[in-house]
């Protein structure tokens, strides 16, 4: 083969690799195109990480008779906790709440109306049905965010695992490595 040759194949291969590699785009109208929606990806958690965090939001809950603007503002920080740990953007509370909006869109508003009491009750301008209101659209939001999949197994370790006669025990391996 001549080197001519072997360069028209590179680039055909090339433009049909770019092809392959492009982002997907879905037609909406003829001779419009428009790309995907934004969809992020959740890191794995495990079921003991999700009743921690469960069992959080009840303590922060069981303090908002005594201070509803301290349970509130304690409330959207431990949602932005368990969104950070679950690999939510966490550039912007902007940013942040549209990857909430498009994971959740039946409550789209949750994080949004959090943050808002939360940042009344900063000011002191807040009223305590508007702070109740958003601590149940926020812990609405938890309850799904520490429930959507992916899952990682809780695994015992090694040494405490019970030995079945027949059966190799595999070695431990780590959750964000190996989901």
């Amino acid at each position: 083969m001549s080197i001519g040759a072997l360069a028209i194949l590179g680039v055909a291969a090339a433009m049909i690799l770019a092809l392959v590699m492009a982002r997907p785009v879905r037609r909406t109208h003829p001779g419009r195109f428009r790309r995907r929606p934004f969809r992020p990806r959740l890191n794995p958690m495990s079921r003991s990480e999700a009743e921690q965090y469960l069992a959080q939001w009840a303590v922060i809950s069981g303090q908002f008779v005594e201070s509803p603007g301290e349970a509130t503002t304690r409330a959207d920080e431990l949602l932005d906790t368990v969104a950070t740990a679950r690999g939510l953007p966490d550039a912007s509370p902007e940013l942040r709440t549209r990857a909430l909006t498009a994971l959740f869109p039946a409550h789209a508003d949750a994080a949004r109306r959090l943050r808002t009491a939360s940042e009344q009750a900063a000011a002191g301008t807040a009223d305590v049905e508007s702070l109740r209101q958003a601590m149940r659209a926020g812990r609405s939001l938890l309850a799904e965010l520490v429930a959507a999949a992916p899952r990682v197994p809780d695994v015992a370790p090694v040494s405490q695992r019970r030995a079945v006669p027949g059966r190799r025990v595999p070695p431990q391996r780590s959750a964000t490595l190996h989901p």
